[in-house]
């Protein structure tokens, strides 16, 4: 060979070492995806007669449907979907019959390209040169423009895309073909991409995903994020290859709210110190996994296991979304209750995600690890509860509960469950009995409702009452189900809507009294309450908070700050605060809850703590 021969081959090579190079995970993946759904095109095409025989229209999911419970399309389609979910070719042991050959054609594609060769004879100099060697590897990846590309393969659809979202929040992505040049069964193969912020952007968006390979003009799809920004790209497919995908469509952002946060996951005691009388831990947790919005800051619990009053500390503004906090003055050789929650913002809207709850123990005086268990995780269940409905003669609603999907992931847990539910308030005067059930799975139909009462429902495993959930349901009237359904019930006249009673009780006179203990400032903080206007059952406790003012100043950020919080049981008139500052500003709040979670009338008031040396 002569030595410009020579040149032109090492040039050639050059060129398929450095396109090679190119050729990205992402692109291959693509070219697999692509290549399954010419197999599977293969395998309709075999079986034509047969489909039009049984189907109106070919392009349609019904046909797959029926090529995967034929028995020799099914052993046809194995390599194909082989492909689509592993990558892999499909092993020989593993074959019989259509699926040979239909292995063999999928292993012809991964070592070929689309298109035929160009004849070197018709070419001279540098390109007969690369012809030659790309013929060596079936046309390999450079050189020459293939002869026959896209002989019988059918056209791109068009760019033009439409979108219709029900009102669960799922998605149809529609699209329309072009005149079709091919007889074959065209697969489509729909990607998506997207990007989160206020505008759709092309520059930051993720890279292109396969969602769905479909016979149709249209998916639906289920689980499209909100406040994201998606583009999609379809391609057509058939056995002889493909031109390749659309252009991007126009964005689309959908409708639906965003969903809560996910709990986070993995809380784990990372140190102890102790520090004269108390013990100071850290605790640290890993970030749930991405969701909707992004995390604003976490809020973190914790109280003495035997205190049913819990102590309260929440950790608000991090902005960053630090994922670990040092709890400071804890008791020693002491059983802690610990909870975390995820906060996201949309808008003005705060969402927070179920608590993810541990136990954990403190070290004793000595720095040692009391023999009990020093760590526990503790999930918590999550309670769903239908529209309640009359049937059978009978009010009835049906609850389902499930775990958080980091617990379902790691165990399972098959009950039994307890069931409670209880009339918390209703129209017209009933007595109010908790009735229970236990339940062996996740759900139950709950019967014999009273009309027009709102209950509440709870459900927690037999062997963990920490696990417990709850939720609120109220029911009709008698008289919406007789006008709604036309059934014939003798309702009670006396019955009327539920309305809210107006809360006349409310703290007052919110005093403090201080003194030293141990070198510190400590403060005993009373109050009264106005009037006994309210049953003393609809008082749940008290919420007092105080903050620390003197570390608010015009260049910190209000959100830094740690605010201390303890809820108070419904009887008691006073709370103590131990290790205040001294000769500093607070900022009081003192709450009253009421059932239901709701909260009541409020009372604030800031004062100065004194010196310790006035104390004297």
């Amino acid at each position: 060979m002569s030595l410009r021969g020579v040149a032109l081959l090492r040039l050639c090579a050059l060129v398929s070492v450095a396109v090679a190079r190119r050729t990205s995970p992402e692109h291959e993946d693509v070219q697999d995806k692509i290549n399954s759904a010419r197999c599977t095109s293969r395998c309709l095409t075999l079986h034509m007669t047969q489909l039009t025989a049984a189907f109106r229209h070919v392009q349609s999911d019904h046909v797959l449907d029926w090529c995967e419970n034929h028995r020799r399309c099914a052993q046809c389609l194995q390599p194909c979907k082989e492909l689509w979910e592993t990558r892999k070719v499909l092993s020989p042991k593993s074959c019989e019959t259509e699926c040979v050959t239909s292995r063999e054609f999928v292993a012809s594609l991964r070592t070929s390209r689309q298109g035929d060769c160009p004849p070197p004879q018709k070419a001279s100099g540098f390109a007969a040169a690369c012809v030659e060697s790309c013929s060596s590897d079936l046309c390999g990846y450079t050189c020459q423009l293939p002869a026959n590309l896209y002989k019988g393969v059918p056209l791109k659809p068009r760019r033009e895309m439409s979108f219709v979202e029900d009102l669960e929040g799922r998605v149809r992505v529609l699209w329309m073909s072009k005149f079709n040049v091919s007889v074959e069964p065209v697969v489509y193969i729909l990607q998506s991409r997207w990007n989160s912020g206020i505008h759709p952007s092309e520059d930051h968006a993720s890279p292109w995903t396969t969602v769905s390979m479909t016979l149709s003009e249209d998916v639906l799809l289920s689980d499209l994020r909100s406040q994201r920004w998606y583009q999609f790209r379809v391609a057509a497919v058939n056995s002889q290859g493909s031109r390749g995908f659309t252009t991007p469509s126009k964005h689309y952002i959908s409708n639906k709210d965003p969903s809560p946060p996910e709990p986070p996951q993995n809380i784990r005691v990372d140190n102890q110190t102790v520090d004269a009388a108390t013990v100071g831990v850290l605790i640290r947790w890993d970030a749930p996994r991405e969701g909707d919005l992004p995390v604003h800051n976490y809020r973190v619990t914790w109280r003495p296991q035997q205190i049913q009053p819990p102590l309260r500390r929440t950790q608000h503004g991090h902005t960053n979304a630090q994922c670990e906090l040092w709890l400071q003055g804890l008791q020693p050789a002491t059983s802690y209750f610990l909870s975390v929650q995820t906060v996201a913002y949309w808008g003005q809207k705060r969402l927070k995600s179920p608590r993810a709850q541990v136990g954990f123990t403190t070290v004793s005086h000595t720095g040692k690890q009391s023999e009990r268990n020093s760590f526990i995780v503790v999930y918590s269940l999550r309670l769903k509860v239908a529209s309640p409905h009359y049937h059978d003669d009978q009010l009835q609603v049906k609850v389902f509960w499930k775990w958080p999907y980091h617990c379902e992931s790691k165990q399972r847990h098959p009950g039994p469950y307890v069931l409670r539910w209880v009339p918390h308030a209703c129209a017209h005067n009933v007595t109010a009995e908790e009735r229970t059930a236990t339940v062996q799975g996740t759900h139950h139909i709950i019967t014999g409702l009273l009309f027009a009462c709102k209950y509440r429902v709870a459900v927690a495993m037999q062997s963990d009452t920490a696990s417990e959930a709850v939720a609120w349901v109220t029911t009709p009237s008698c008289s919406s189900i007789r006008l709604r359904e036309g059934k014939t019930l003798a309702c009670n006249p006396e019955e009327h809507h539920l309305v809210g009673k107006k809360v006349i009780l409310r703290p007052e006179r919110l005093t403090a009294d201080f003194e030293q203990v141990n070198g510190t400032l400590q403060a005993t903080f009373r109050w009264r309450m106005s009037q006994q206007a309210l049953e003393p059952s609809t008082v749940e406790g008290f919420q007092f908070t105080w903050t620390l003012q003197s570390q608010v100043t015009a260049t910190s950020k209000e959100d830094t700050l740690i605010s201390q919080t303890q809820t108070i049981a419904p009887f008691q008139r006073s709370v103590v605060v131990s290790r205040l500052q001294p000769d500093s500003d607070y900022q009081l709040k003192l709450q009253m809850l009421t059932t239901g979670g709701s909260t009541g009338a409020a009372v604030s008031k800031t004062i100065h703590t004194p010196a310790l040396h006035a104390l004297l």
